[in-house]
């Protein structure tokens, strides 16, 4: 029932015991009135003490009747004809269109506390609770990171994953997250001063034998999609040649499981790739260790074709991981800090920082980000894991510059259920549906129960709002004028007027490309289209308190709002709103990836942290007393390959890497001799 039905139901009710009363009291002065007398001192026991006088006689009984039948329809029929008036209003021919008033906002459930910022009315935030998905449509800068972005940073306290091009997120809003109990990451796969927490895909897929192939697959298949069936072959050709090497590489635990080093091996090692391959899978069918059926059937499959085929498969399995060519790229993706599993189970928030100038680069290691991070949690659904108490929002801003997602085209129907949500932001449909195609882009934008318009600069996009907006009836008045043939001869015009009722958009497409910077048009299911104020953080003071809380300088300004040349300094010179992130050792990484090693200084200090490591990667040890020498030799090696151990200091280690020649091997002991050399007299040896 509507909240005006609600109140005309009401209102009966309590007129129920004065209509009674009314009519009883009306009744009697009828009855009066009708036997030629004034009605004077009546009561509302006036009629019922007549009729109890005056029903046996004939005449007086019918003058009674008459009079309750005035009373009645007077006190109760005029009333409800009034309420069936105006509950049954006949229909606008046109409609009737409007934005909503503060009642059916406040009907809406928009003035709550917890959920994401959408707007603002009057002094009120309105916050849109519950699971839905909100969009936002905003051109280039008319400020969707300060009105949508970065107050809902400062506000929601679910676990968030932003992608953040310009890293202004990680910069005015991490240290408040993590100062309320989040666990903060930024992963910045483009740095330039070493700064990011690391993220390798490799690391979630499971390794279970029966599991793997599978999830592998799944990255293949955002790495290499089918977008036409023209390039279908080579796609799947790449996506099991993918298959293969990681497995392989998963299977040897001296080598760094990344997709930096599939790219490595892709390379043949100085050798065919045909030959490498061949060879590998010969020498390891030799050792204690042989590559799984799963690999070598991949590795197989691809060897067996012709050498122009074989090279358009690798050119096309090469291509979207020239990436990982980069060192800073290959060692931002070689372990993980953080897991994404996760993200239901704790509160994180996860900044993704990508460069404005390298998002294209960075396109497809980000939608495979964003692909992990749906694939893993729309496993399992909270009601059946307790552990997953909490809700993750995912803001992708610039969201068409990843390219088409697959798996969130396709599960964006049903991931609100799994407690994610999303807050995409775009510039325009047609932006979106350059990438997603039309119906799919259509199918996508109304996933969305939310959408929140910015005044576009397109004209499409302002026709497209103006018809979603619908129309109101409006009257329209016509006049017009006849003269008769010979009317200058004395004989007068005549005019008429003629009213009709045309249709009449609520905004007009120019009046919505008018909607200026400071307004916002939100559209919500079963709700009129709400017109209100964008919620610039910098405006409000409830933000700028909770970044002074944090910030020191901010907070010496007092209690006046500071200047946005104040805000940059505390964000971006001072650093005081962002936390500290580490570097990485790109040299630790670098001698990780060539495999070098060098003896140990006994002054040297050594940081324990470095040799951490998972002992289920290690070889199976055989119960055998005493073991082979090469079952010792497989193990001392996968343990001694993840210790990570590289010298920072020396400059002499150019020098030390250096093929060791005749005269060298006779300066240097057993113990300094270069790992490689070791590796080679090894294999040798097995041979």
């Amino acid at each position: 029932m509507s909240r005006k039905r609600m109140r005309i139901a009401i209102a009966l009710l309590l007129y129920l015991p004065l209509g009674l009363c009314g009519a009883d009291a009306l009744a009697g002065a009828v009855f009066t009135l009708a036997n030629k007398q004034m009605p004077e001192d009546l009561s509302l026991t006036s009629w019922p003490e007549s009729w109890r006088a005056y029903r046996e006689d004939p005449i007086q009984r019918k003058r009674l009747q008459f009079s309750a039948a005035v009373g009645g329809f007077i006190g109760f029929g005029l009333p409800t004809l009034l309420v069936l008036s105006l509950t049954n209003q006949k229909k606008p021919l046109h409609g009737e269109a409007r934005f909503a008033t503060h009642d059916e906002i406040q009907q809406a459930g928009l003035y709550g506390e917890r959920g994401v910022i959408i707007g603002k009315v009057g002094k009120r935030y309105l916050v849109y609770g519950g699971q839905e998905f909100v969009l936002l449509a905003a051109p280039t800068r008319s400020g969707k990171g300060v009105s949508i972005v970065l107050p809902n940073l400062l506000h929601y306290d679910e676990s968030v994953v932003v992608l953040d091009i310009k890293m202004e997120n990680f910069a005015y809003t991490s240290k408040f997250r993590q100062a309320h109990g989040h666990h903060v990451y930024l992963f910045n796969p483009f740095t330039t001063d070493g700064q990011t927490h690391r993220w390798n895909p490799l690391d979630a897929v499971d390794r279970d034998p029966n599991r793997r192939v599978g999830e592998i697959q799944a990255i293949g298949q955002v790495l290499y999609p089918n977008h036409n069936e023209r390039d279908a072959f080579w796609n799947e050709s790449a996506r099991n040649l993918f298959l293969g090497l990681t497995l392989s590489i998963m299977e040897t635990p001296s080598l760094p499981c990344s997709l930096g080093e599939v790219l490595r091996q892709a390379s043949g090692k100085g050798q065919p790739i045909k030959e490498y391959l061949q060879d590998l899978i010969s020498t390891r069918a030799k050792s204690n260790a042989p590559l799984s059926d799963d690999c070598t059937a991949a590795l197989h499959r691809f060897c067996a074709t012709s050498e122009n085929t074989m090279a358009s498969i690798l050119a096309t399995l090469t291509a979207p991981l020239t990436i990982f060519s980069n060192p800073i790229v290959d060692a931002a993706t070689s372990a993980t800090d953080f897991d994404l599993k996760q993200v239901r189970a704790q509160r994180m928030s996860i900044y993704v920082g990508i460069p404005a100038n390298r998002l294209s680069d960075a396109a497809l290691l980000v939608n495979l980000f964003f692909s992990q991070l749906i694939h893993y949690n729309t496993v399992d659904l909270p009601a059946t894991n307790p552990r997953l108490k909490h809700q993750c929002l995912v803001i992708l801003d610039e969201f068409p510059a990843l390219g088409r997602v697959n798996i969130l085209a396709k599960a964006v129907g049903f991931m609100a259920g799994y407690n994610l949500r999303l807050l995409p932001i775009i510039q325009s449909l047609s932006q979106l549906e350059s990438v997603y195609g039309e119906k799919d882009a259509r199918t996508f934008v109304t996933n969305h129960a939310c959408q929140i318009l910015f005044a576009p600069r397109e004209q499409r996009d302002a026709q497209y709002y103006s018809q979603m907006l619908g129309t109101y009836t409006a009257d329209a008045i016509s006049t017009g004028t006849s003269r008769p043939l010979g009317w200058s001869n004395g004989k007068q015009a005549s005019s008429s007027s003629t009213h009709s009722e045309q249709a009449r958009p609520l905004l007009l497409p120019q009046e919505v490309k008018e909607l200026g910077d400071q307004r916002a048009i939100i559209t919500l299911i079963h709700t009129k289209p709400i017109l209100c104020d964008k919620a610039r953080f910098y405006a409000e003071p409830v933000f700028i308190d909770r970044l002074k809380r944090i910030s020191p300088f901010l907070a010496s300004v007092g209690k006046r709002m500071p200047t946005q040349a104040e805000l940059e300094e505390a964000a971006f010179v001072r650093r005081e709103l962002s936390v500290e992130i580490p570097r990485l050792d790109l040299e630790l990484h670098r001698a990780k990836v060539e495999r070098r090693m060098r003896p140990v200084q006994p002054d040297e200090p050594i940081d324990l942290s470095k040799l951490a490591m998972d002992l289920t990667t290690l070889p199976p040890v055989v119960a055998r007393d005493p073991p082979t020498a090469k079952e010792v030799n497989n193990l001392v090696d996968a343990f001694v390959a993840q210790l990570q151990w590289t010298d920072k200091v020396d400059d002499d280690i150019s020098e030390k890497m250096r093929p060791v020649t005749e005269e060298g091997k006779a300066q240097r002991t057993e113990k300094q001799v270069d790992r490689s050399l070791m590796d080679r007299e090894r294999e040798e040896r097995d041979v």
